[in-house]
């Protein structure tokens, strides 16, 4: 310090170069500038703003207070104010988000403030929420005022503008913020949808504030762009070029050079529509001309994507978004590099400059550019003494900036370097699936369904579930749906399953309460799909017949439902115990199961009490074992499952040794006088059971003429029960045994015949005995005839041998005969007549009598009738056609107690009754 210079002149001289007033790039603190305006001047500016990019700057200040509280500037609204060439104010609005104090000698400090805009400050904030049927713009509008609602210094610093056509936005089930930043979740979706962002001073409205406010503009229309100041405060409405040292007398730009990228020449875009089963393909070609060798590579180069599933609301939606990608290719394609010190030239505003010779040539439209990325430069210029203090401070500090070019005014050097394109190139922002979806893992979430229902689903099969974690706060805007445990808390989420057709598969829908695994189809975080349930505290492994636990049952497994709001439950359960394994298809209901293998009690710590072996199927309620064709119940053993599944060797033999000592007998019998034997239903039925299909195919005929039962046993076939015991065959019910037929009752045994009854003993006779009660022989209608190769004896022991009819004939071979007929005795023969006794009275005349027996001759008509199944009630109106045996078909009508007219016959006969609906 020079010895004439007093401190109090250095302080003076020091106020003076900090009075923001006199300076080019100045700092507007709102309501705090009456206390920050003389705090703080800039002396370098380096801040970049543009298109899909915000505002990100450095301002490098001085400082006459070393003791700066750097709390008192973080988060403060801030305008960086630029003098124009007219003596206007072109501001930059952002938010202090760093404060780095640098060197200070004791006079002066430095200090460097980081500005950003509010859509970069939000990259901090990092979140996970969902956003149930809402569209793009109601998204961000949503997102947008939670922020300044949450925050007061983004209600008063911050706002936001949607220049973009709602009604091409559709609504969508599902949006999710998945681990991402505020930012990058809303940059993620304006790139999808072709949306480009910007930054600009002031309210969205244009009113005044007393507090630095940058507005967050969206937009998807290029020409929606307004002029950039420059232009409007301009006489001519151009901002003048001007190359090299030419004079000048306002700000102008010095650099306009032209660039092309060479960019694909077509996009295609494919994506499935589970609902449709087909892919919505989308193709656009480029209109950009990139030359002859150019569009020769541009083909080559196409830009084929498939997108995760259902990517667009519709086929047209998808169309636009892949329309949106062909854009984006041609907003690279070509643009301007420029330089310029014109200060009121912000991004997403165009201009038309003048002075350029090529551009000058052009017709008005095609001379109009859109900034799309902008960088300034500048400096303050401090005088002599001061400005090498402040150098010295910067160097000590380490901190070195590019040289600038010096100002027209001496006051100040600026530059900016910029980007622009011609207006009415696309602006779409790109996007590739590859970048800009977040890295997404699986994680678990909760199942939920609708109020008291265990299973939620639609006829996707496709359930609801609630992510975990998610703050209430976050979905207060859409009632809790999100939060809330219902099923407004997601999208419908198709499920994985290990088999999937057209009305068949495996459907096991996961259940209100269950933690499934989320996977992301696509990459894509609305595109949820179910992995699959694992279990956990509030789920743990299922426990077979509900007994025992893991790790003690670990070799058991399988699947075990759960009854609906009840206890019960089904399973099929597989044991793979060493020396013991077993299967079981099983319901609590009724306790019903099908078990398999080497049988135990239900398991606990893997022990189970051995039961049985083999094939048991048991059930508390009914069972009931149906067949529509043949069905064999069989003991004779197949060892290891050999042979096939009708094998029936050893029965066939027994029904053929049945067959001829059924017929060998039979017809013995008849021969011998016996009635005859009819054996052809027997014959048919061992043709049916011969002639079961060997293989799987190879039946032939109808279907229903091979459905048989067939019982066969090496070691017998037993039935019993303590109630009754009743059989019945359409046709002959034959029994046959190699030995004996023996029929033994407690009390009676009853048989009866329509139409005869024939007994023959080949051998050994027949006895009849009545043990205690009377032998009671009757023939009703007919004689009774007893015939015998030797004697008969007649014998009464405690009684009577009585013998009553209106005529008694006894006689000999050789002629003699005893006749009683009426009251008349007659003895006659061709010898002597010999008497035999003690003596002999002869009598006057007497008579005995007897009552005879009656036989009644009841008819054996039938009646044929209707009635409903489901209640036993006759069925009267409907046609009626009785088919008798012999072939006559008798016509009728049922009448109000469901009956058709009686039948009469003096015997048995065979008769089918047919009714028919009469039409109306």
């Amino acid at each position: 310090m020079r010895a004439d210079v007093r401190p109090t002149d250095i302080h003076r001289a020091i106020a003076r170069a900090l009075d923001q007033s006199k300076r080019p790039f100045r700092l507007n603190w709102g309501r705090r500038q009456s206390q920050l305006q003389d705090v703080l001047v800039p002396q370098y500016i380096d801040i970049t703003e543009g298109l899909c990019a915000g505002i990100e700057g450095t301002v490098t200040c001085l400082s006459a207070r070393p003791d700066l509280p750097q709390a008192a500037l973080m988060g403060r609204p801030v305008s960086v104010e630029f003098v124009t060439d007219r003596g206007t104010l072109h501001p930059i609005n952002g938010i202090v988000t760093n404060v780095r104090m640098g060197h200070s000698d004791g006079t002066l400090t430095c200090v460097q403030l980081t500005v950003r805009d509010a859509l970069t400050i939000l990259e901090q904030r990092i979140n996970d929420r969902i956003f149930r049927a809402m569209s793009l713009p109601n998204i961000l509008e949503t997102l947008l005022q939670e922020w300044r609602g949450r925050s007061p210094t983004l209600a008063r610093s911050f706002d936001f503008e949607l220049r973009i056509d709602r009604a091409q936005y559709p609504v969508r089930e599902q949006t999710r913020q998945a681990g991402e930043s505020d930012a990058a979740f809303i940059r993620r979706l304006c790139r999808f949808a072709g949306i480009f962002w910007f930054i600009r001073a002031g309210k969205q409205d244009g009113a005044e504030s007393d507090t630095p406010v940058h507005t967050l503009v969206f937009c998807d229309n290029p020409m929606l762009l307004p002029q950039s100041p420059a232009g409007t405060q301009s006489l001519s409405g151009t901002v003048p070029y001007h190359h090299g040292t030419a004079v000048k007398d306002s700000d102008s730009i010095t650099l306009l050079a032209t660039a092309r990228s060479l960019v694909p020449g077509s996009v295609r875009r494919a994506s499935g529509d589970y609902k449709t089963g087909q892919m919505d393909v989308a193709e656009f070609a480029t209109v950009i001309d990139q030359g002859e060798a150019g569009n020769d590579l541009a083909a080559l180069l196409a830009d084929q994507v498939i997108d995760p599933p259902h990517a667009g609301d519709s086929r047209d939606d998808h169309a636009r978004l892949a329309k949106a990608r062909i854009l984006a290719h041609e907003h690279r394609a070509a643009c301007v590099h420029g330089a310029s010190d014109v200060r009121n030239l912000p991004p997403g505003t165009w201009f038309t400059p003048s002075g350029h010779p090529e551009m000058d040539s052009r017709e008005p439209e095609q001379r109009q550019h859109i900034v799309v990325n902008l960088r300034h430069r500048g400096a303050n210029n401090f005088p002599g003494v001061l400005g090498e203090q402040a150098q010295a401070l910067f160097v000590a500090s380490r901190w070195t900036f590019d040289a600038l070019p010096a100002g027209e005014d001496g006051q100040s050097r600026y530059e900016n370097t910029f980007v622009c394109v011609r207006r009415g190139v696309p602006l779409t922002p790109a996007f590739d699936p590859r970048v800009d979806f977040p890295p997404v893992e699986p994680f678990s979430a909760w199942v939920v369904a609708a109020k008291d229902q265990a299973v939620h689903c639609d006829e996707y099969g496709r359930i609801k579930v609630r992510i975990p974690g998610l703050h209430p706060d976050d979905h207060a805007h859409a009632q809790g749906a999100g939060t809330s445990g219902t099923e407004r808390d997601s999208a419908w989420v198709r499920c994985l399953t290990p088999w999937a057709g057209p009305n068949y598969g495996v459907d096991m829908l996961p259940r209100a309460g269950m933690e499934v695994l989320i996977g992301h189809l696509g990459g894509d975080p609305d595109k949820m799909i179910v992995l699959g349930t694992v279990h956990g505290g509030p789920n743990m492994p299922a426990t077979f017949s509900g007994m025992g636990s893991l790790p003690g049952n670990k070799h058991l497994s399988g699947i075990k439902t759960q009854e609906i709001d009840g206890q019960g439950h089904n399973q099929v359960r597989f044991d793979d115990t060493s020396g013991q394994i077993s299967g079981q298809l099983a319901s609590t209901h009724a306790h019903s199961q099908i078990n398999l293998g080497y049988l135990t009690h239900p398991r606990e710590e893997g022990k189970g009490t051995p039961r049985g072996e083999g094939l048991e199927a048991r059930s508390d309620a009914h069972v009931a074992v149906r067949s529509g064709m043949a069905m064999l119940l069989s003991a004779w053993q197949r060892l290891k499952a050999s042979g096939n599944q009708l094998a029936r060797e050893e029965y066939l033999q027994l029904m053929q040794d049945s067959l001829d000592l059924f017929k060998s007998l039979g017809d013995y019998a008849a021969q011998h006088q016996g009635m005859a034997m009819d054996a052809q239903p027997q014959d048919a039925l061992a043709a049916t059971i011969k002639g079961w299909p060997d293989q799987p195919g190879t039946a032939q005929g109808d279907p229903a003429a091979q459905a048989a039962i067939g019982i066969t046993a090496p070691a017998g076939i037993s039935m019993a029960t303590p109630k009754a015991v009743a059989t019945y065959a359409g046709s002959n019910v034959d029994t046959v045994a190699q030995k004996h037929v023996q029929v033994t009752s407690g009390e009676r045994i009853n048989l009866q015949a329509g139409d005869g009854l024939s007994l023959f003993a080949h051998q050994a006779g027949i006895s009849a005995i009545a043990n205690q009660g009377k032998l009671h022989l009757q023939s009703q209608a007919d004689d009774t005839l007893i015939d015998s190769a030797k004697n008969i004896h007649w014998t009464a022991v405690d009684g009577k041998l009585v013998g009553v009819a209106r005529e008694i004939l006894l006689m000999t071979l050789e002629g003699a005969y005893l006749k009683l007929a009426g009251s008349t005795v007659e003895v006659g023969g061709n010898g002597p007549f010999i008497s035999k006794n003690a003596g002999h009275q002869w009598e006057g005349p007497a008579s005995m009598s007897a009552d005879l027996p009656k036989f009644d001759h009841g008819a054996l008509g039938r009646v044929p009738k209707l009635v409903r199944a489901t209640d036993g009630n006759p069925v009267s109106g409907y046609s009626g056609e009785v088919h008798k045996a012999t072939g006559e078909v008798l016509p009728g009508q049922t009448d109000g107690g469901g009956k058709l007219a009686p039948l009469s016959s003096n015997r048995f006969v065979g008769m089918v009754a047919r009714f028919f609906k009469q039409p109306e």
